[in-house]
């Protein structure tokens, strides 16, 4: 600011009729005048004088306005050492009353809790088999699909357990059948289911007679596996059909059920227990996955006998779905 100022006053140019000298530099353009003769001199001595006479009135006028330049130029020295010292005095209250921010990268906001596999745990295949040795339901176990698939999932992870012995060991709903006999439009005889044992409870009727039994969900057969192998039973019941072939992927097989046919039903029937109304199909039926790939799955099938049966992927999630979305298994081994 203030050498802005000093350049608006600078003193103004020389006027060019007048040359640099010693002095104050302002030689008269009277001297250098030829003379001669007493007029010649009498001129050069009124010359003289008129010089003189003029340095003087020029010294005079010059002197104020020499001193005039000299103020303003003060002045304006004065006024911009104030601007310059206010902004500093400003500067420095401002940094007193305001402590210096220490700047840091800022950080992501933390996450909402999800869950999360551990690093050490790779992930699943986009297609898997294992091989697990088959095992059928039949001769002995007519309506034993469930413990049977239970028997070859025990089997796979190096425990185990025959389907006899968990037959035996299962829970059971003792509640006895109750049937209406009736004839239909066509006249043919039905009997009809009308009280019975509730399978969220234990196994429904015989195990080993058929046609008078039913079966057995998940939440028993969680109570027979954890008292098999304590600690490792897993319920992956309600989960995404994804989770269950995850772990597959991951070398351990899982129990589900479904239907005989692996595709969606219409044959509904519901009767009455002591925890309150049943509805079932005669279908029901339980298979162990062993595999997958992209449209289809891998399973051992009590029913048929057969090992890494192959069967279509969404028919069978569907049939999965109708059953209530049952899924039991085990738990790896701690390393």
């Amino acid at each position: 600011q203030v050498r802005r100022r000093e350049g608006v006053v600078n003193p103004p140019t020389m006027r060019p009729h007048l040359k640099e000298g010693d002095g104050f530099g302002y030689h008269s353009h009277f001297r250098g005048v030829a003379s001669s003769g007493p007029q010649a001199g009498a001129v050069d001595q009124r010359g003289d004088t008129m010089t003189r006479t003029r340095r003087h009135s020029q010294r005079s006028v010059r002197w104020p306005r020499f001193l005039s330049i000299l103020l303003s130029l003060g002045v304006l020295g004065l006024l911009g050492y104030h601007v310059f010292s206010q902004q500093r005095l400003a500067h420095a209250i401002g940094s007193k009353s305001e402590p210096p921010v220490a700047i840091t990268p800022t950080s992501r906001p933390p996450r909402q809790s999800e869950p999360s596999q551990s690093p050490s745990v790779k992930p699943a295949p986009r297609a898997y088999f294992m091989s697990v040795p088959a095992q059928s339901q039949f001769p002995q176990l007519p309506n034993g699909c469930e413990v049977t698939s239970l028997s070859m999932l025990l089997s796979a992870v190096g425990h185990p357990v025959s389907k006899m012995t968990l037959a035996a060991e299962m829970p059971k709903a003792p509640t006895p059948l109750k049937l209406a006999i009736y004839t239909n439009s066509q006249g043919q005889t039905v009997h009809k289911v009308t009280y019975w044992g509730n399978p969220n409870v234990g196994f429904v009727g015989s195990v080993y007679t058929a046609g008078e039994g039913y079966g057995i969900y998940n939440g028993p057969m969680m109570h027979l596996l954890s008292n098999v192998l304590p600690g490792r039973a897993e319920n992956l019941t309600n989960h995404p059909f994804s989770q269950i072939l995850d772990h597959v992927g991951h070398g351990i097989p899982v129990e589900v059920w479904t239907t005989l046919t692996f595709k969606p039903t219409t044959d509904w029937v519901s009767w009455n227990s002591p925890q309150g109304v049943v509805r079932a199909t005669p279908l029901e039926h339980a298979v162990l996955i062993v595999g997958y790939n992209a449209t289809q799955l891998f399973i051992n099938n009590p029913w048929t006998g057969q090992a890494g049966e192959r069967i279509a992927k969404a028919p069978f999630i569907a049939a999965w779905q109708q059953l209530g979305r049952q899924a039991i298994t085990v738990t790896a081994m701690p390393k």
